[in-house]
């Protein structure tokens, strides 16, 4: 059950990225900042990503050191108790620069939970 928990929080995260590109369809900053719609979108998709990040078990974390995975895991806290903290600027570069290296990692740990 573990092990499918786990997988199903993975597709979570793919899902989360892969809509946060989608409402990013015009990947400049300017139209980040002047519609809020999209702000929120965005900042939904990062919480789903920092919540799922939860529950990763750290040995399989553990394999990518790279990844920031406890900044990952504190930015939904901060978004959902400071939220008036977080700007503009560090939702649009979660999403724009953090996600990129995270999708094809966390591809990697579904395919290989999927093969045990």
């Amino acid at each position: 059950m573990l092990k499918r928990s786990v997988v199903v929080r993975l597709r979570d995260t793919v899902g989360a990225i892969d809509e946060a590109r989608e409402f990013l369809e015009r990947p400049d900053f300017d139209f980040f900042e002047s519609n809020v719609m999209v702000q929120r979108a965005v900042e939904r998709c990062i919480e789903i990503v920092s919540e799922a990040s939860r529950h990763i078990p750290a040995e399989l974390t553990d394999q990518y050191p790279d990844i920031p995975w406890q900044e990952m895991r504190a930015i939904g806290t901060v978004m959902r108790h400071e939220y008036q903290r977080v700007e503009d600027h560090v939702i649009w570069r979660t999403a724009t620069k953090s996600f990129d290296p995270l999708r094809p990692i966390i591809l990697e740990l579904i395919a290989s939970l999927e093969q045990e």
